[in-house]
């Protein structure tokens, strides 16, 4: 074992230790996390039930850089925000999710706001789009409407780069000095999107777009404006020594636009920040 994969192991356990799913049932995370390795180490997908959302959620063998298997391991405690969204949306009501990858917030959200309600979920990239279809079909979902494209502030033609040259790691901005991958996707404005679709509202925007956050909000300006939506979006991405940008920028525009941040605990409790964290999940909520 190498000593990159030796520190990579002890920090993931590290990880695993203090997350709430494995101090309410550390075996039980455990058994997962052995099943897990070994549905990667054969390359078999698996079909995992999420009794919160009364949902399945289909999960192609990735072990890395991909969501799989915190999802797996996890289940609905992947996230606090995952955890507790049905607190930050509600029935009959209209949510975003940005950088759906695989679609777990797209499959929980679809279930938060029912039939009446509204769910539209973009995912770019040529590996993860097909999964993310499969879950809604899975689900037999006839409240999501699916995207194959970027966010971002201008529509047109853009590179997604693939972050540390994985292509379940994506970025539509990138440092030209590092050497990566990449795909070419269309991009999309959410106001744009909002009016071809005639959207009346909308509630609750989730991003995880890797560095990206701030280019998506500069293309919703005026969603933002006339509906004031909650925003869900991620500061100081993982991969931040790859991506060139503000890492701050989306805190610092939503800021402008006078609204409030918070951390969401693992209980659920939210706490209000005063400053950007260096990382983590944060929710915006208007004044």
């Amino acid at each position: 074992m190498t000593a990159f994969q030796s520190n990579y192991i002890t920090s993931k356990w590290f990880y695993l230790k203090q997350h709430r799913a494995f101090k309410e049932a550390p075996l039980n995370t455990i058994i997962r996390v052995l099943v897990w390795a070994m549905h990667c180490l054969l390359k078999i997908p698996a079909v995992i039930k999420i009794p919160q959302w009364d949902c399945k959620f289909y999960l192609p063998p990735k072990f890395r850089k991909a969501g799989s298997s915190g999802i797996y391991i996890l289940r609905d405690k992947y996230e606090s925000s995952l955890t507790y969204l049905d607190r930050f949306l509600e029935p009959n009501q209209t949510f975003i999710d940005g950088g759906a990858n695989f679609g777990i917030y797209t499959v929980a959200a679809s279930k938060i706001v029912g039939d009446s309600g509204n769910v539209l979920s973009f995912e770019p990239s040529v590996e993860s789009f097909p999964v993310l279809e499969r879950n809604v079909k899975l689900n037999e979902f006839s409240n999501v409407k699916l995207f194959n494209s970027a966010l971002s502030s201008e529509e047109g033609i853009s590179r997604l780069y693939h972050i540390d040259n994985a292509p379940n790691s994506y970025s539509l901005n990138s440092d030209s000095k590092k050497s990566t991958t990449f795909e070419e996707v269309s991009t999309k404005t959410l106001d744009g999107i909002v009016n071809h679709n005639n959207i009346q509202k909308v509630d609750l925007i989730k991003l995880d777009v890797e560095g990206a956050e701030e280019e998506v909000l500069k293309g919703a300006k005026s969603l933002l404006l006339r509906d004031k939506p909650k925003v869900l979006f991620e500061i100081g991405s993982r991969n931040s020594s790859n991506i060139s940008g503000d890492p701050q920028g989306a805190w610092n525009y939503l800021k402008q636009m006078d609204y409030r941040f918070f951390s969401i605990k693992s209980n659920g409790e939210l706490i209000e920040l005063n400053s950007a964290p260096p990382a983590g999940n944060i929710l915006a909520v208007c004044k």
